[in-house]
């Protein structure tokens, strides 16, 4: 099972514009692995290309993806839908051009994602339909994409709410990965078979490494009350015990370098024995 991370950052990707911070000023300088994209990943076995950030067109070039069969989105927030017009590249005719459309890709997602994403959206309505053949993955549906089969997880956002996450099990013989890149506080990560590796969510640091808040304790208790934060996504890795473990949805807001990252996944290595690492755009992935 071998899998490319296109881009590592979340909502706020780095660097961020007009931000002259330590940690942008560093990724216009030092680019890759420095400077991250928005979160999307591209598995390799089943053609596959799990959410469509804004640069997704952009990161699938500079990855040297060929061929897209089937396209994933894990919900319908903005920085993992708007890149969806390269659903236009993806599927449209080789030259010479008789009707534009040629062989589309399969867009999965779950019913909450195609009500708000595509049901909501006339733009997105229309580049939906045009250009793939939308299918709804229930929670618990299965599928066989080339040499992996893939199993839907959902679960909601907020308490008490409807199942507006979708996280995916993969499964071959060579082992089990699972792919949750986003809003993971309710996944039920207690149902997980064991696995040989975790794509997830990074979760927020309210301090920066020197100590300084990133957030108020105020919007810790407001706008972010139902936000993971980084303790909360490493107390899941401490509960399921994946044999590896790889952080995505690094946001700029947390104001940590690339560098930061990687001595913090050494700390974790050598106090706790867990093999945990920090994606970085480009990152290629194995189980």
């Amino acid at each position: 099972m071998e899998m490319t991370v296109l881009g590592s950052g979340g909502n706020s990707p780095t660097p961020m514009p007009t931000c002259d911070c330590r940690v942008c000023v560093e990724a216009r300088e030092q680019g890759v692995p420095y400077a991250r994209r928005g979160n999307s990943m591209f598995v390799h076995d089943a053609n596959l290309l799990v959410d469509t950030p804004e640069l997704v067109w952009h990161s699938l070039n500079r990855a040297g993806i060929e061929s897209v069969e089937y396209v994933f989105l894990s919900h319908f927030h903005a920085d993992h839908t708007l890149g969806l017009r390269a659903l236009q590249a993806l599927g449209m005719e080789d030259q010479p051009i008789t009707d534009f459309v040629g062989e589309v890709p399969t867009l999965l997602m779950s019913p909450v994602t195609h009500e708000r994403v595509v049901e909501d959206n006339t733009v997105f309505e229309h580049l939906a339909q045009r250009w793939g053949d939308i299918e709804i993955l229930e929670d618990g549906d299965s599928r066989r994409l080339g040499g992996l089969e893939l199993t839907h997880r959902s679960a909601p956002i907020q308490e008490g709410g409807e199942n507006a996450i979708s996280a995916l099990l993969l499964e071959d013989e060579r082992g089990t990965a699972f792919l949750s890149p986003d809003e993971n506080r309710h996944l039920d990560v207690e149902s997980l078979p064991a696995l040989e590796l975790w794509v997830k969510e990074t979760g927020y640091f309210p301090e920066t490494p020197e100590g300084d808040r990133t957030v108020t304790e105020a919007a810790e208790r407001t706008a972010l009350a139902a936000e993971m934060t980084f303790e909360e996504s490493l107390a899941q890795v401490r509960a399921v015990r994946p044999e590896r473990t790889v952080f995505t949805e690094i946001e700029e807001q947390y104001r940590r370098s690339y560098d930061d990252y990687r001595a913090l996944a050494r700390e974790l290595s050598a106090e706790e024995g867990l093999d945990v690492t920090f994606a970085h755009d480009g990152m290629t992935l194995s189980v």
